[in-house]
């Protein structure tokens, strides 16, 4: 394996949808953190009540999942090593593109800050070189790897085999995309399914994205030698 592509599928980042911008409750947290409503970054943990008629409300406004999940790839030995590279897919078929060498604020609050200042530049920073990057949809990251396969992880459809099978097929491939789901609960959409060349789970038991990406990435480094 020359490189690995990490795709978090389906993300539940976005930004507040037009529907609820006149939302009291949506309006209320804009004033209260001096931000356009309509670059807030929607979060269940703040807009729950806003939420509850918004079609596929289950699988949205979980931002921290994709902040924890960037925490775990950004900070691995496999991107020390620069052996693993990161798109997001959101909910919304943007794909934004993580420049390798991005360390991701720890505080939840300034990644929050970061994506509303993604979703309203197109890029952050603003000038010079970027960390991160929207990119257009999800074929994008595809067109720009040319992966040799596109594996889902999926824990509905996935046919299961061993981890230890699993990381070798991953590390006979010079170029393996991987999918994980960044989406609380529910299933990937049709057009998701469409995309994957292989559909596995790596666990007979549901997972969340954290724990696949712990179990992932530790036994890739493991494998290549990387841990003691």
């Amino acid at each position: 394996m020359k490189e690995l592509v990490i795709l978090l599928a389906e993300s539940a980042l976005e930004t507040i949808p037009r529907e609820l911008l006149n939302d009291p409750v949506i309006i209320n947290d804009a004033r209260k953190r001096r931000e356009n409503p309509r670059y807030l970054i929607l979060d269940r943990a703040r807009h729950h009540r806003a939420m509850l008629g918004l079609p596929r409300a289950e699988k949205r406004g979980r931002p921290d999942i994709v902040h924890q999940a960037l925490l775990l790839i950004q900070g691995s030995i496999l991107a020390y090593n620069k052996l693993v590279k990161t798109y997001i897919h959101t909910t919304n078929n943007l794909v934004i593109y993580v420049d390798p060498e991005t360390r991701v604020p720890r505080n939840y609050n300034n990644f929050i800050g970061l994506m509303s200042q993604l979703f309203r530049e197109g890029k952050v920073p603003p000038m010079g070189k970027p960390l991160f990057s929207i990119v257009g949809g999800i074929n994008h990251a595809f067109n720009a790897e040319l992966p040799d396969r596109k594996i889902l992880l999926d824990d509905v459809r996935g046919r299961e085999i061993p981890m230890s099978v699993f990381i070798d097929y991953v590390l006979s491939l010079k170029k393996p995309l991987v999918m994980i789901g960044a989406f609380p609960r529910g299933s990937f959409e049709e057009s998701t399914y469409s995309l994957a060349d292989d559909v596995f789970r790596i666990s007979r038991y549901v997972m969340d994205t954290a724990t696949i990406l712990c179990r992932l990435l530790s036994a890739l480094e493991m494998r290549l030698g990387l841990l003691a």
